[in-house]
């Protein structure tokens, strides 16, 4: 894979897929930067990737970031999922780039393939001749324009050729397949909802981590060796039975459909493969899937041919065999496809089955069934070919069975040559492959030579060959003139077989186009079939799909989050963007909004019931609350559009299930793009052109921004792409810096969509700036709504879980704290660390100088500290002691005087944990017994 980032960050790419031979140029991202790059990594997958080196500082740091064999200080060794290679510019150049795409020429002589031949002169330098020929022709297959995405794949081409010539070096790389160019494409997102890097992650529709065995990730560095998590791709992957299929469904993930007639026809598909009728059917066609391979990979084996192991050709039993299985499952599938009630009204599987081929696809199997003899190759460990398919190969193995028969009539005739006594010293005659006919004789024990080399025989001394399993080895005159007759049998046997099997190679790939056709359609029954298993298993519902900027879910729930928790509660949405502006409307692209999919849909409501305070919310009476009444009179200030709001703003308690709201409304939008069924009871989804995230944050020890800077880049990102038929979610964003700046960005983040008018997005929006809207920060408040998660509140309650109750309902109206305490407190926070915040927050409730409390708060824990100190220091200075000349004066009275005083302080404290004590003075009178005198 090569990659560029020009001026503006707009992207261009080129990739070569070498399991089909495909070169792939992506029509160029304008201001993609680096968040299209991730995207393009993580749908491609490369294992290579090559970029030039005057390069960004940000293109090469984020390649760097997941690239192999990296060293430093503190990491010896990391294995990444790609090689990262630096290339000259040169290979990136534009000119040079186009001039190799126009020498890539069909060959059709033979197979249908692509070459990259050389070329010594510049193409445009001959308007009129071939070369300009070759060019318009290429321009019918790729965007010249995309200046970019041609320039790497020139560098592709330029790597390609370089392995090409590396593997023709003589005895290297015997086994390594050759890079060759078969077909090229051009891929285009036109009609591809645009989804980031950043929403495929924190939406978990991919989600790959490193395989739990950590010899499985390093034991091999070519090789990445990750498994899908918890993620949508994992969640429909397990349903697919083939490897096309899967790379299907990561094609549909990756490139989510806004062409509503492909939409519509993968959801036909799927409602034919679910009809009560088709089960058993369905059923049989999941487990003829199960037992097909990669059609593309089994031609690149037959391409091969043979294998070289340990210097002796191979052929490849296995693989004939697994394509003749290809062959007539695939005819099968087709069959019972058919056979579907419905199947006339599916446009997708009709297509899918026009592409399986069953007249090539038979003679395919035919060919081989009459060339291999399968069972007898099981049998014998090597390919055995069907009598028949030639007459010397025939000969030659009848030629072999009479010679084998001979053998034990060849021992007699050595036998009667050698004198009598040494008749027990021949034990038989064989014939070894490449080696020839031999008389195996016993060993001396004495001189572990041949107990007998043939004297005085009639043939004269034998010639000692070799010694092996405690028998000695001889060729006479008679085995060499079995050698000279009839030569190396197994060899010539072999190269007939070779030759027939080369034969046999030939021909299947004059079928090449047959069986790649029938692996897509195969990858594309699967793919579906794998949708509508996940639609049946979870209780998925079809969405109507309209041109109308509108979301409108009923009971809509998590697809994963469902899966690992004891019940769901799903929950409504109803937002519509913007309806377009006089300069720059985008319906032409999609029609009219008024505009339906299926004559018998449903038209959208301007009155459907919907969240937030201008239009009704779809709830039980139980379920309202007085705090939910309170915060729809608060925030009614915008008026009431007629209808719903274009920014959906959630806030509540955390852990209440903001998150899984956003994210669930946004998966279902993505999963009705790629035609699939959706997780809700109803779904009326707007075509979406992308789906823009300031979710989560992902921090790392190789970024060198933090926290706040990612989600500025995030938000940065969407509010340039954003267009009114786009899906924006933002989850607590502005929360990295302090409580001002970030409310002041976030209202401002707000109110540029709002500002948008008719080309506002749809936005959803998670928060606990309550600042923002008590102090006016976002005004007007038309076509916004509010929202919060229903809670139970119960301080009384003797058990901490029991005081805070989610109930994961969605409520209209905002709500009026984050109770962050009770949720501190259900985990596990001490209950003084509670009680202080609590006191804390009710000073600044009160409006009162914190500054001013703190100083007394201090000023009071430093009495309750110099306390016991201060008055032990004022009983010496009270205390009147006598001098030591005076009656009663002794030495030492000061000494006793402060033991005692530390001894009533002490029985102070005591007196304090058990109720309090009458003051210092009810403890100096216990000195007064001593007859010490107290000054007044």
């Amino acid at each position: 894979m090569a990659i560029d980032m020009g001026e503006g960050g707009r992207v261009g790419c080129s990739y070569f897929s070498a399991a089909d031979g495909t070169l792939h140029i992506e029509e160029e991202w304008a201001m993609g930067g680096t968040e299209a790059v991730e995207t393009l990594l993580l749908r491609v997958r490369p294992t290579t990737v090559l970029v030039p080196n005057r390069s960004s500082i940000a293109l090469i740091e984020l390649l760097e970031r997941d690239a192999q064999g990296l060293y430093d200080e503190n990491i010896h060794h990391r294995a990444g999922s790609h090689i990262l290679r630096h290339l000259v510019s040169a290979e990136f150049n534009y000119e040079t780039a186009k001039d190799a795409l126009a020498c890539l020429n069909i060959v059709r002589e033979g197979r249908n393939s692509l070459e990259v031949l050389p070329t010594d002169d510049h193409a445009t330098g001959y308007i009129g001749s071939s070369r300009h020929a070759d060019l318009t022709r290429l321009s019918r297959t790729i965007d010249l324009d995309n200046y970019i995405s041609v320039g790497c794949a020139g560098a592709v081409l330029g790597d390609i050729e370089r392995r090409r010539a590396a593997e023709n070096v003589p005895g290297e790389n015997d086994d390594a397949p050759a890079f060759v160019v078969r077909s090229l494409i051009m891929e285009t997102p036109e009609n591809t909802m645009i989804v980031s890097a950043d929403a495929l992650i924190s939406l978990q529709i991919l989600h790959s981590e490193l395989h739990p065995n950590p010899q499985a990730n390093h034991s091999n560095i070519s090789e990445a060796k990750a498994k899908e998590s918890l993620s949508v791709y994992g969640l429909l992957q397990m349903f697919a039975r083939t490897g096309p299929g899967k790379a299907k469904l990561r094609q549909m993930l990756f490139r989510p459909s806004t062409d509503p007639e492909l939409i519509e026809e993968r959801q036909r598909a799927i409602a034919t493969f679910l009809r009560p009728q088709n089960q058993e059917t369905v059923r049989a066609i999941r487990k003829l899937m199960g037992k097909i391979k990669n059609g593309k990979i089994l031609l690149r084996h037959v391409r091969l041919g043979v294998d070289r192991i340990r210097g002796q050709l191979s052929l490849r039993t296995k693989e004939w065999k697994t394509l003749l299985h290809h062959a007539m499952v695939a005819i099968q599938i087709r069959d019972s496809v058919i056979s579907l009630s419905g199947y006339e009204n599916a446009a997708l599987l009709m297509d899918a089955c026009e592409l399986i081929d069953i007249r090539q696809l038979y003679e395919i199997g035919a060919k081989i069934s009459s060339t291999i003899d399968f069972q007898l190759s099981d049998e014998s460990g090597h390919t055995v070919i069907q009598p028949g398919n030639s007459q010397n190969l025939d000969e030659l193995k009848k030629l072999f069975y009479r010679v084998s028969d001979w053998l034990p009539k060849l021992k007699e005739d050595v036998v009667a040559t050698v004198p009598h006594g040494a008749r027990r010293c021949i034990e038989y005659c064989t014939m070894i492959p490449q080696l020839g006919f031999f008389v195996a004789v016993t060993l001396d024990p004495e001189t572990n030579q041949g107990a007998y080399n043939g004297e005085n025989s009639m043939d004269g001394e034998w010639e000692l060959r070799f010694i092996a399993d405690d028998l000695a080895f001889y060729k006479n005159p008679m085995m060499l003139e079995l050698d000279a007759e009839h030569g190396d049998l197994h060899t010539r046997i072999s190269d007939e077989e070779i030759s027939i099997m080369v034969n046999l190679a030939s021909e299947i790939l004059v079928h090449e186009e047959a069986v790649t056709r029938s692996s897509d359609a195969l990858g594309e029954l699967d793919s579906l079939l794998a949708l509508a298993a996940a639609a049946e298993k979870y209780n998925w519902t079809a969405p109507q799909i309209t041109l109308s900027n509108v979301i409108e879910i009923s009971e809509g729930r998590h697809p994963l989050q469902e899966l690992i928790v004891p019940s769901f509660i799903p929950n409504d949405c109803s937002v519509e963007g913007g309806a377009g502006t006089l300069d720059g409307d985008d319906t032409s692209s999609y029609g009219s909004d008024d505009d339906s999919l299926s004559d018998n849909a449903e038209q959208t409501s301007n009155t459907t019931e919907g969240l937030g305070p201008h239009s009704g919310s779809r709830r039980n009476p139980h379920q309202a609350s007085e705090r939910g009444s309170e915060s729809d009179h608060t925030i009614a200030r915008g008026g009431d559009p007629p209808s719903p709001p274009s920014m959906l703003i959630l806030t509540g308690p955390n852990n209440s299930g903001k998150s899984i709201y956003m994210k669930q409304v946004a998966l279902i939008v993505f999963l009705a793009h790629i035609g699939s069924y959706v997780p809700a009871l109803r779904a009326t989804i707007g075509i979406t052109d992308r789906i823009l995230t300031r979710i989560a944050t992902r921090e790392t020890v190789v970024d060198d921004e933090s926290a706040f800077l990612v989600d500025l880049r995030q938000a940065a990102f969407t509010i340039n792409f954003a267009t009114r038929r786009s899906l924006v979610l933002a989850d607590e964003f502005g929360k990295g810096t302090s409580v001002e700046t970030g409310s002041a960005v976030f209202a401002a983040y707000l109110a540029h969509f709002l500002a948008m008018e008719g080309d506002r997005p749809k936005v959803l929006v998670g928060t606990h700036f309550h600042d923002v809207f008590e102090h006016n920060l976002l005004e007007p408040l038309d076509f916004v709504g509010f929202a919060h998660m229903e809670t139970h509140e119960n301080p009384q309650a003797r058990d901490v879980e029991d005081q805070l109750v989610y109930l994961y309902q969605l409520l209209p109206g905002r709500g009026p704290s984050s109770l962050a305490l009770s949720c501190a407190a259900i985990h596990g926070v001490e209950r003084a660390i509670i009680d202080r915040a609590r006191e804390l927050i009710g000073y600044m409730d009160n409006n009162e100088d914190l500054e001013v409390i703190m100083s007394r708060d201090r000023d009071e824990r430093d009495a309750h500290k110099t306390g016991p100190a201060r008055r032990i220091a004022t009983g010496l200075i009270n205390a009147r002691l006598p001098y030591v000349d005076e009656p009663g004066g002794r030495e030492g009275d000061v000494r006793e005087l402060l033991r005692r005083l530390l001894a009533v302080e002490e029985e102070g404290e005591r007196m304090d944990e058990g109720g309090g004590r009458d003051g210092y003075a009810g403890n100096i009178d216990m000195m007064d017994e001593r007859g010490y005198e107290m000054e007044e």
